[in-house]
């Protein structure tokens, strides 16, 4: 939402100029709520962090916390990876 956000807040009203706004967002780089998020130049698809967690037990309740990351992470067309 933020990308499309930035894209139609740009100021450009008139015909044919459509196509240079969505063009632009190509790289466009924000801070969402899952972290640092980009759209891929190339393939117009999400690059963002993925975070893995697990659930341990603190202060008496279940928690999910975060042990690793892998930054910059993007979707090849393929299905993810299922842990089993």
């Amino acid at each position: 939402m933020a990308a499309i956000y930035e894209a139609v807040t740009q100021g450009q009203r008139r015909r044919g100029r459509r196509t240079r706004r969505w063009r632009r967002l190509k790289g466009y780089k924000w801070m969402s709520p899952r972290g640092p998020v980009m759209i891929d130049p190339e393939t117009r698809d999400i690059v963002q962090t993925v975070y893995i967690r697990k659930v341990e037990k603190k202060d008496g309740k279940l928690a999910n916390v975060e042990f690793d990351k892998i930054e910059n992470v993007k979707r090849s067309g393929q299905r993810a990876c299922q842990v089993s």
